[in-house]
């Protein structure tokens, strides 16, 4: 590893298995002091302790409290450099079956939150030229059978442009990554989307799902200063299924 985050401080939130873990393992590889954000207090304490990070454990869902997180690291240690949000949750059913309860739990996490993480991390992340990495997805460009997470995605990467336009001038970049089929404990448990991710790639020009080291590589570059004239974009990691 090259030490690109040597000195720095992130928070990743979500961060107690899958995607999350490989991006805290990656940071941390590269450097970086890591704070682990999850639900699953075992989770994040565990996988804090593997890199010698902090474990903030919260339901991110707390709207009222989500705010703390931020409080609670730059506290603990003494700032942040980079924001990741990548905790999410899906719902896969019908939009009859989406009840007002599932959309707006759906939203909160995915999307609600991480407003609010940026919006509260967002002066912190300016001290020293901060950046923010989002978890989309390409179920942003709408997939049967889950309209409030294809809904979130599609928000948060509009979120992404929108941080990057206003905090540009403030020298913090935004930018988000894109999973197409990743091989991770949230995909496993959903047999339907499973059959699907199986049926889609092999059609793809990379037929294999993809790994969460490979999407905590694309985070890590963006979140570097090898990425600092790039904000704004988002990263499609999907092994060219978007564009099959």
């Amino acid at each position: 590893m090259n030490g690109l985050f040597k000195g720095r401080t992130a928070l990743v939130t979500g961060g107690g298995r899958g995607i999350g873990a490989a991006i805290v393992t990656r940071l941390a590889d590269e450097g970086a002091t890591v704070a682990v954000n999850d639900i699953d207090q075992e989770a994040a304490e565990r996988v804090a302790a593997s890199v010698g990070g902090l474990a903030v454990p919260a339901d991110i869902a707390d709207l009222d409290r989500v705010s703390e997180v931020v409080d609670i690291v730059e506290e603990q240690l003494g700032g942040l450099d980079v924001l990741v949000n990548n905790a999410g949750i899906g719902y896969r059913g019908t939009i009859e079956e989406h009840t007002p309860k599932i959309w707006n739990r759906v939203l909160s996490v995915n999307l609600y939150a991480p407003f609010l993480l940026s919006r509260r991390a967002a002066p912190v992340l300016a001290r020293g030229g901060g950046a923010v990495v989002n978890l989309c997805s390409v179920a942003m460009i709408g997939i049967s059978g889950q309209v409030a997470y294809d809904v979130s995605k599609g928000g948060l990467a509009t979120l992404t442009r929108s941080l990057a336009a206003e905090l540009g001038p403030v020298g913090v970049r935004a930018n988000a990554v894109c999973p197409g089929f990743i091989d991770t404990p949230m995909l496993s448990a959903a047999e339907d989307l499973t059959r699907a991710g199986e049926k889609h790639v092999r059609t793809q020009p990379i037929r294999r799902f993809g790994t969460p080291q490979e999407v905590a590589a694309a985070v890590a570059w963006l979140a570097s200063s090898e990425a600092g004239y790039v904000t704004g974009q988002c990263l499609f990691v999907d092994g060219g299924w978007v564009r099959s």
